[in-house]
């Protein structure tokens, strides 16, 4: 479906005056047009009784008055997945409410509603959140298609400001004082257990309204205080794209009275409250706040006010207490100088009106000196850690609290503290992931391994840590590798290092004999006596959603400190290696930073007050001492909630923060090339990058085409990203959720300690392997039984039902204290159990050595797939490989759609490679001619394989041809059972092939092929290897693998390419001189979660791309051996068009065996029946409606239905593993498995079956009601899967459902007419089904 349009609107007139930087009006449709007309009629009354009104300009009505910028978010509405799921499909159920509007709703946002403040008075009125808002979310969970109403509406670029004086003012009235606290003073208290946090909050980036240009703007520029280096400046504590905080905007503007406006919102509300119909079960996942705008005596100002203070926020006395540890929604900011505070002055400050969105109580939060610059806008999610007075307000200044700005997105505290220097590089480390590897950060990895291993022993010693130094090279020979470094010389610098190592262990292990070493802590503390108890953990995973931070701890020891007074005190503190010498200036700041973060992370992880950390480095062989004071945890916390928005700012506008300017760094920067053409992308030029020469360089070879097409697909992954990371916040929020995404994880897991703790031993690593199973259910529950599920459609929750598979890499999380505990693999999942395969041993923060096991099987456990890994990532850093420099043959054939160019002249006899193909009597024309057009291919080769066309088959035979060239192949595909499946087929071919992938991912009969099976120890093997296998195979998101950072290819070859993203192909392509795509993009095109994505057009694939701008590059199959003639004839007439035929006799006429004919039920009769290789059950006689249990849908019936015939199937004499089933929903497929629970029949949805094929399929549609309405848009109106459930049978075809609800989708009705003339419809009566 194209992209919705949305139509322009004119610009304000008080903004005609400006050359630039005008903010776009809003669109006037769905809630504006109700709004408008409310205007309108209000306007046309008060015409009629008062001369002197003013008019209304019928051209810029937007919501307000003629001249009123109407601040709308930027950020669309996250509508619902297209993902072969129940909540996306609700066939669109509020368009019975009202018909009359529910063309104006399909595009409701609800976060445009607004209402009168309560603490407003005469004409003022502010923007802020509806208390209609959270039942107008749960209706537009059920609209599939809705878009934000006014997306790009604000458009607000930053504007000119000019200084004021009243920075001496500040100072004067502000004077810095010296923080010598101590850090129990500020560190807050560990947190308490609380419920998740609502469904509707969200975090969102809004900009600022952009003002008038006559307006006069303030800065105010406080001055930090204390001695510490994290002090952020404010200049860099507002972001580039909004306007600092310290705003006044004013510009005069006609608008029509306060009176009337009162009066549309209100009559407005009341008319959505009486129009809208919800299912009050039903919430959405994601909200969209209005930033606060308020309109005065016919001023507009922005949300900013910097007005004299005349007293403090009132607010409604609190009558719930503020829950501690949740998370508040930022209702609606204000920014004021007064006398707010005695102690204060008249310094400037920021009110934040507030949400606590666990009890929902209002409250005010004052931020002061530094926090006043905080980046915080309406609609925010932030985290206050302090408490909050009787009247629920909390101060945030330099001696007191902390605020943290989008706790959901965890940024690691090394992140954080590189950013000082450069803030746009870190945002690009974030959102790109490269490739390069480098021999000094390889060894200090390897050295941080060997001085961890030194750590955990009991008496290490040279010969021990030299042993372990050579198995941690073996381990990382691919990155040597990688590197181009020999393990001889990584071997010997090892060595070197081991006795500086050993010699730090003898002096700070504890031991009575060893002699005390003192630690300089600095200033605050001095030089204390150190020595280590116990290390408690290494490479700790530690996730602090209260600060918003993560991180990965080198080690975390207990430490006796000794002070002069004799007295001991034991302390936990993270320790930090550092392989180099000891720093100074910038690189000693960021170390620094590092630890003071790390003190946080394990504040939280271990519920304990840690101030202390340590930091050795090992060249110098020095320790410091990190004494934590508040005034660098200010510093510090500031720049990572800076960063955080940056971070949110790129995802969302994909702008980044400004370039540094400065050639002597920029022209190291690892990020160069990206860097300048993301500034040329953005609109600037040679002068603002501040690079002269050596940006041109960068960018001259790129046109206006190649930044659009770069600008389009940056945010097309940003939108995809969003929506993923909805998942991710259910992890990182410290109360879980219990989401419209719990497939994606399970809950109420206990650890199976019947057998005890398996670990696995290999030449690489050691595993240790977990069995988790469901908690049992209480004896005293009253059981259900299956008979009485099936019928009800109330699933079971014994059993393991999601998305989760055998080599995910899944999260593990504390049910109850909501802790992240560790990241593993699955190695292995069924109905009952999973186990999960970890790098360590499990265990929890708190619990003591002799207590561990018992701990461990007593916590119950929550197990999250990690989504959000690096795909995304790794999708940026592919697309913007087509522009580099090096990326122009690539860039010609994608970007600018070249036609690719064929060797006519090369089809000779005397080639051997055609000599085969042409020898080769296995082959039919249709796969000659496909192997012919890969063979002259100068460019790249399109091969459409329709359904059981044998495209594996040809692939083989193509490899083989290729490699009677001498060509080198790499074979590609987004999954690893695509891959694997071809793979199995060369082996069978006896063709060698070095296949990528972890282990536990590769099918078993391929794993002998893997890497890590071939027990390589020197990196020239593994070059020999290279040398002499020709063919390599790896998923394209494992692409970027060590082994093949030097290696190019002739040829690339991409199975399934229509079901693959475009920026997630180019990853293979870039080894390759000539590519070939293998597909068909009339079956499921790639998944894309977003809908506002994939409207865009990031479901369409590269294969489609191509095909569409290039069809002489298409060489088609179509002699399919798989289905009979009456299956294929459904495809045919759908889809196809009859292109699609038989490839022999045989195929055409196969028929179902049955060994038996023992029916005892006339209708089961006719449906086994041979010679009926299509049939369609009709259930439109019983009462066999869908079912929904909250988002979910699956039909009872249908499922008791499809297993009578199964029964009936296998009683006939008819193989189980010979049957499938499909259906479109996962509810219906579990309710099915449920119903056939002693029978192995596979059973998927839709989208699981794609490349697969059983001799009998049944399809289950589920959808039916009493009166049936179109559902075009539904997931049975989506032609791509109808086409794959259509063709997975090879000899017969049974499909259940009502032909009178599947009638009013057109295609289904096409089918069911085709099924009709095969005389293939079978009407099921009340009496024919078992009792």
């Amino acid at each position: 479906m194209p992209p919705r349009k949305k139509p322009k609107s004119s610009a304000l007139k008080s903004n005609k005056q400006s050359s630039a930087n005008h903010s776009s009006q809003p669109s006037t449709f769905g809630i504006q047009q109700l709004f408008l007309r409310h205007i309108q009629n209000s306007q046309s009354t008060s015409n009629s009784h008062t001369s002197t009104a003013d008019p209304v300009d019928q051209q810029n009505v937007n919501g307000l008055a003629s001249d009123t910028a109407v601040l709308t978010p930027q950020n669309p509405l996250g509508t619902s997945n297209e993902k072969p799921d129940e909540s996306k499909d609700m066939d669109q159920q509020l368009t019975e409410a009202s018909p009359k509007i529910s063309k104006n709703l399909k595009r409701f946002s609800p976060g445009m509603l607004i209402k009168q403040s309560q603490d407003d008075c005469g004409g003022e009125i502010t923007w802020k959140i509806s208390p209609v808002n959270e039942r107008l979310r749960a209706a537009a969970k059920n609209i599939p298609k809705m878009m934000d109403l006014t997306e790009n509406s604000l458009g607000v670029k930053s504007s000119t400001i000019r200084p004021c004086s009243l920075n001496k003012l500040v100072q004067k009235q502000c004077p810095t004082s010296g923080i010598t606290s101590k850090v129990e003073q500020w560190l807050s208290s560990p947190s308490k257990k609380a419920s998740k946090r609502p469904a509707f909050a969200t975090n969102r980036v809004m900009e600022r309204v952009n003002p008038s240009p006559d307006a006069e703007f303030e800065i105010v520029n406080t001055s930090s205080s204390g001695n510490s280096p994290f002090q952020t400046p404010p200049s860099l504590s507002c972001p580039h794209n909004k306007l600092p905080c310290t705003v006044t905007c004013s510009g005069a503007c006609g608008s029509m009275g306060a009176g009337q406006h009162k009066k549309a919102l209100l009559e407005l509300l009341d008319q959505v409250e009486d129009v809208i119909a919800v299912d009050d079960k039903t919430t959405d996942d994601v909200g969209i706040v209005m930033p606060q705008a308020r309109v005065k005596d016919d001023i507009i100002s922005s949300v900013v006010d910097c007005a004299v203070d005349e007293g403090p926020v009132s607010l409604p006395k609190m009558q719930n207490s503020i829950n501690p540890d949740s998370y508040f929604l930022v209702l609606e900011v204000s920014e004021k100088r007064g006398s707010g505070s005695s102690s204060k002055g008249q310094c400037p400050y920021k009110v934040l009106r507030l949400l606590d969105e666990h009890t929902g109580v209002e409250c005010a939060l004052y931020l002061w000196d530094e926090w006043f610059y905080s980046t915080v806008s309406p609609g925010d999610s932030i985290n206050v850690i302090g408490e909050f007075d009787g009247d629920g307000k909390c101060d945030v200044d330099r001696q007191n609290n902390f605020l943290i700005v989008h706790p959901d997105t965890l940024v690691a505290g090394t992140r954080v503290a590189a950013s000082f220097g450069c803030p746009r590089r870190t945002v690009l480390d974030e959102r790109l992931r490269s490739n390069e590897h480098a021999t000094v950060a390889l060894l200090g990895t390897l050295q941080h391994q060997v001085f961890q291993a030194g750590l955990s022993q009991e008496s290490p010693s040279v010969d021990g840590l030299q042993e372990y130094a050579s198995t941690v090279i073996e381990k990382s020979i691919e990155s040597l590798y990688a590197c181009g470094v020999h393990e001889g010389d990584v071997r010997s610098t090892l060595f070197k290092a081991i006795p500086k190592m050993l010699n730090w262990i003898e002096h700070f292990r504890y031991s009575k004999d060893s002699e005390v070493s003192k630690v300089d802590f600095g200033s605050t503390i001095g030089k204390k006596a150190v020595k280590v108890s116990e290390v408690i953990d290494i490479e700790e995973m530690s996730w602090a959603p209260k600060y918003g931070l993560k991180g990965m701890i080198d080690a975390s020891v207990r430490v006796i400190v000794e002070s002069d007074m004799n007295t001991v005190n034991e302390k936990i503190m993270p320790l930090e290696f550092k392989s180099g010498k000891a720093p100074s200036g910038q690189s000693s700041i960021e170390h620094s930073a590092q630890v003071i973060l790390y003190t946080l992370l394990m504040s939280e992880r271990y519920l304990k007050h840690i101030d202390n950390g340590l930091l050795y480095y090992l060249q110098s062989d020095q320790t410091q001492g990190i004494s934590v004071q508040r005034s660098d945890l200010v510093g510090l916390i500031i720049r990572r909630n800076e960063l955080a928005n940056d971070i949110l700012v790129a995802s969302t506008t994909q702008q980044l923060p400004p370039m540094l300017r400065n050639p002597n760094i920029c022209r190291n920067c690892r990020h160069l090339d990206v860097c300048t053409i993301y500034h040329k992308a953005d609109g600037g030029n040679t002068e603002s990058s501040g690079l002269g020469d050596v940006f041109d360089t960068h960018v001259s070879h790129l046109s206006t085409l190649h930044f659009n097409f770069l600008r389009h697909w940056d945010r097309l992954i940003d939108l995809e990203g969003r929506e993923m990371q909805l998942l991710r916040k259910d992890i990182a929020h410290p109360h879980g959720s219990k989401g419209s995404h719990s497939a994606s994880y399970l809950s109420s897991m206990v650890l199976d300690v019947t057998n005890g703790f398996q670990h696995h031993n290999s030449h690489k690593e050691t595993r240790f392997i977990y069995r988790f199973v469901r908690q049992k259910s209480s004896e005293s529950r009253e059981r259900v039984t299956s008979e009485d599920m099936i019928r009800t459609g109330n699933l079971a929750t014994d059993d393991l039902d999601c998305k989760l598979r055998t080599g995910d890499r899944v999260i593990l999380r504390t049910e109850v204290s909501h802790l992240t505990v560790a990241n593993g693999i699955i190695a292995d999942i069924s109905r009952t159990h999973i186990s999960v395969s970890l790098s360590k041993r499990l265990r929890l923060p708190w619990s003591e050595p002799s207590s561990e096991v018992s701990n461990l099987s007593h916590e119950l456990w929550r197990i999250y797939k990690d989504e959000f890994m690096t795909s995304f990532s790794v999708m940026r850093f592919n697309l913007m490989q087509l522009f580099v420099q090096n990326g122009h043959n690539i860039r010609k054939m994608i970007v600018d759609l070249e036609p690719p160019r064929f060797d006519n002249g090369s089809i000779l006899s005397q080639d051997p490679a055609i000599s085969y193909i042409w020898s080769e009597k296995s082959l039919n024309n249709d796969q000659r001619q496909a192997i012919l057009k890969i063979l002259t291919a100068k460019d790249y080769a399109l091969i459409l394989g329709m359904p059981g066309t044998g495209k594996t088959s040809t692939m083989v035979h193509a490899v083989k041809a290729l490699l009677i060239r001498g060509s080198s192949i790499l074979l590609a595909s987004y999954t690893n059972s695509a891959v694997d499946n071809l793979l199995i087929k060369l082996k069978a071919q006896g063709i060698e092939f070095l296949r990528i992938g972890r282990d536990e991912a590769v099918h078993e009969e391929v794993r002998e092929s893997c890497f890590s099976a071939m027990n390589m120890c020197s990196v020239e093997d593994i070059k020999k290897k290279l040398d002499q296998v020709k063919v390599v195979a790896s998923t394209c998101l494992g692409i970027n693998s060590p082994l093949l950072v030097n290696r190019r290819f002739d040829v690339c070859i991409i199975d399934e390419a229509g079901q693959i993203a475009l920026p997630v192909s180019i990853g293979p392509l870039l080894f390759a001189s000539t590519f070939v795509l293998v597909g068909d993009h009339y079956q499921l095109p790639p998944l894309v979660q977003s809908t506002e994505a994939r409207e865009n057009g990031m479901g369409i694939s590269l294969f489609r791309r191509l095909s569409e701008a290039h069809p002489q590059a298409i060489s088609v199959l179509q002699n399919q051996y798989r289905m009979c003639r009456g299956i294929m004839e459904l495809s045919n007439a759908l889809i196809y068009g009859d292109r699609l035929c038989c490839g022999s006799a045989e195929v055409a006429d196969a028929t179902l065996v049955l060994s038996t004919s023992s029916s005892t039920s006339p209708w089961l009769k006719k449906v086994l029946e041979p010679t009926r290789t299509v049939v369609f059950v009709n259930t439109d006689m019983l009462r066999a409606f869908e079912a929904r249990d909250q988002n979910a849908i699956n039909n009872p019936v249908e499922a008791s239905i499809i297993a009578e015939i199964v029964e009936e199937l296998v009683n006939n004499g008819v193989d189980s593993k010979d049957i499938g089933i499909i259906t479109p929903y996962n509810s219906q497929a579990s309710l099915i498995q449920h119903a056939i629970p002693t029978t192995p029949v596979e059973i998927h949805t839709i989208d699981k079956y794609q490349g697969r094929d059983k001799d009998c399929i049944l399809v289950s549609f589920v959808r039916s009601r009493e009166k049936p309405r179109s559902s075009a848009s539904s997931l049975l109106g989506d032609w791509h899967r109808i086409n794959v459930a259509l063709t997975r049978a090879k000899k017969k075809l049974i499909m259940v459902g009502s032909q009178r609800t599947l009638s009013r989708v057109p295609l289904l009705m096409l089918l069911l007419n085709k099924v009709k003339e095969q005389s293939g419809i079978l009407n099921l009566l009340p009496g024919d089904l078992k009792p």
